[in-house]
C-alpha cells in the first residue's frame, strides 16, 4: 500500500471515530495496524524516502560500504593469499546472506545480491587464478564446478529459477569441455547420444518434481531444451572440424522442439506455473 491510500484510510479511520460510526477501540485498532505497515515497508534502509529523510548513521554506513568496495579492489592483489581468501569468502557471505535475508522483504533487491554474489564469485576465482599463476587447465574447470555447484543449491534454497540454471548450464558446460578431451573425434551421433539421454532425464524430473517441488520444474524443462540442441553446439562450438551442415540439423531440431512445444503446451505450462 502506498502512502497516498494509507493516508486516505486514515482519515476515513478518523472520520468514523468523530461520527461514532465505530467504536472507539476498533478505530484505534485499525490505526495501529496501518501505522505498522507503514513502519514495517519503511524500515528498508535503501529507500529513497528512507534516504531522504534518514539520519547521518545512513549515509555513514553508505560510505563505509562504498570505501571498502574501493579498498578490496584497489589493494586485494597485494594482500597474503589466505587474506585473500577470507576476504573473498566474506564479500560471498554478505552478498548471499543478505539476499537470502530480503527474499520474502524485497525480491528485487534480493535478486541483485545474489547476480552480484554470483558475478564475484566468478570474478574472485579467475583473479585468485591469474594472480598466483596456477594452471588454468585444472583450476578453470575445477572454479566451474565449483560455481555449478553453489548455485544450484543456492538457486534451489532461495528460489531463484535464473541462478539455479545457470549452475545447471555450468555443469553442461564442463561436461562438454570434459568429452571434448576425451573423445575429440566423436562423430554426431556419438555427441547425440551424450546429450538426449540427459535431456530425457531432466524433462521427466520436470514432470516428477512439479506437484512436489515448487519452482524447479521449469527450471529442469529449461535444462533439457537446453541439452536438446548441445550436441550441435558442442559440434560446432568445440569441435572445428565438424561439417557446417551441422547447423541445418540444430535449425531442424529447434524447429522440432519449438512443434513439440507446441503440442504438448497444455502439459508443460502447468508444469512451469504450478
Amino acid at each position: 500500500m502506498n502512502l497516498e491510500k494509507r493516508e486516505i484510510i486514515l482519515r476515513e479511520i478518523q472520520y468514523w471515530r468523530r461520527s461514532k460510526v465505530l467504536p472507539e477501540q476498533y478505530c484505534d485498532f485499525l490505526t495501529n495496524l496501518y501505522d505498522d505497515e507503514a513502519e514495517a515497508k519503511d524500515s528498508n534502509p535503501i529507500s529513497f524516502r528512507n534516504l531522504q529523510q534518514g539520519s547521518i548513521k545512513i549515509w555513514l554506513f553508505g560510505f563505509g560500504i562504498i570505501s571498502l568496495i574501493f579498498l578490496i579492489s584497489l589493494y586485494f592483489s597485494v594482500f597474503p593469499w589466505p587474506l585473500q581468501l577470507a576476504t573473498a569468502l566474506c564479500v560471498l557471505i554478505v552478498c548471499y546472506g543478505y539476499s537470502a535475508i530480503y527474499r520474502d522483504r524485497n525480491n528485487m533487491i534480493s535478486l541483485m545480491l545474489a547476480g552480484i554474489g554470483s558475478i564475484l564469485t566468478l570474478g574472485f576465482g579467475l583473479w585468485l587464478i591469474a594472480l598466483h599463476n596456477l594452471d588454468p587447465d585444472f583450476w578453470r574447470p575445477l572454479l566451474i564446478a565449483g560455481c555449478g555447484l553453489l548455485w544450484v543449491v543456492l538457486g534451489f534454497l532461495l528460489r531463484i529459477s535464473l541462478l539455479h540454471f545457470c549452475g545447471f548450464a555450468f555443469w553442461t558446460l564442463l561436461y562438454a569441455g570434459f568429452f571434448g578431451q576425451v573423445r575429440p573425434d566423436a562423430s554426431i551421433l556419438e555427441l547425440e547420444l551424450l546429450y538426449l539421454p540427459l535431456c530425457v532425464l531432466m524433462v521427466w524430473l520436470s514432470w516428477l518434481l512439479h506437484h512436489r517441488v515448487n519452482g524447479v520444474s521449469g527450471v529442469y524443462l529449461g535444462v533439457g531444451v537446453l541439452l536438446w540442441i548441445m550436441p550441435e553446439i558442442d559440434a560446432l562450438l568445440l569441435r572445428p572440424d565438424f561439417p557446417q551442415w551441422v547447423s541445418l540439423i540444430l535449425i531442424l531440431k529447434i524447429a522440432a522442439g519449438l512443434a513439440l512445444l507446441f503440442i504438448f503446451r497444455k502439459k508443460w505450462i502447468p508444469w512451469v506455473t504450478s
